[in-house]
């Protein structure tokens, strides 16, 4: 533990795969903050009545989802190389939340959570539909422009001209798989399984059965205003 004038901010990516899909992101936290602790790491902690690790999360990820791309920004007091903190941090951690590669960052870097504003997402569907009817069912949700769903009983609305930035469909053994891109601001996201669940219950796939949806995150970037993404190491 470390309370220093002078910070590195050590930028992880890491995965979450397997059983450890469906554990929550608070549960996620405590488990990466655990593991900064066993492998030794000089993290820096914030001041106050209750000082705390300082440390930062892309944002969560719903849960039963899986992912080859978070990532977790950890404030260190002095300099430790990058392989090294690697290697023990991946010491320290289940296969299920490997870490993949570290690197530094400037130490005011924005907020992880905000500046990932895009991902692309791969939805795996057990159904009977085909790919095709799939494509024509998000597409009418797109041209429509907003997805209304309940979340618990509070009801959510969705700005699909904001939030959904394409998709495509193929067929595949046993279903249909959808790769959704998305956007997210401080105005809300777009969950994937909303889109497809909203799809399904729409009359263009009327008899049509969805018997489940495996979600994957595959990468997440940051985007600037020129439309181009900026990978997050």
């Amino acid at each position: 533990m470390m309370v220093e004038n002078e910070r590195f901010l050590l930028r992880v990516h890491y995965r979450k795969e397997g059983r450890l899909r469906f554990l929550g992101h608070l549960d996620v936290m405590r488990a990466l903050e655990r593991a900064v602790r066993r492998a030794r790491l000089p993290f820096c902690v914030t001041q106050g009545f209750s000082p705390r690790m300082r440390c930062a999360f892309s944002a969560a990820l719903p849960l039963g989802a899986a992912s080859a791309s978070e990532y977790l920004d950890l404030t260190l007091g002095s300099y430790v190389p990058p392989e090294e903190a690697l290697a023990r941090l991946a010491a320290a951690l289940p296969a299920d939340l490997a870490p993949v590669r570290a690197a530094y960052v400037y130490p005011r870097s924005p907020a992880l959570g905000a500046w990932l504003d895009r991902a692309s997402w791969r939805l795996s569907l057990a159904t009977d539909a085909t790919a095709d009817e799939v494509s024509a069912a998000v597409a009418a949700l797109a041209r429509a422009g907003e997805l209304t769903y309940l979340r618990g009983r509070k009801e959510k609305r969705v700005d699909l001209g904001r939030t959904l930035v394409g998709f495509d469909a193929r067929n595949v053994d046993g279903g249909v798989e959808l790769t959704v891109r998305t956007r997210s601001s401080n105005e809300g996201a777009l969950r994937p399984e909303v889109l497809v669940r909203s799809a399904f219950a729409a009359p263009a796939l009327e008899g049509r059965s969805l018997d489940g949806v495996d979600v994957f995150r595959l990468g997440q970037w940051h985007e600037e205003e020129d439309g181009s993404l900026v990978e997050a190491l």
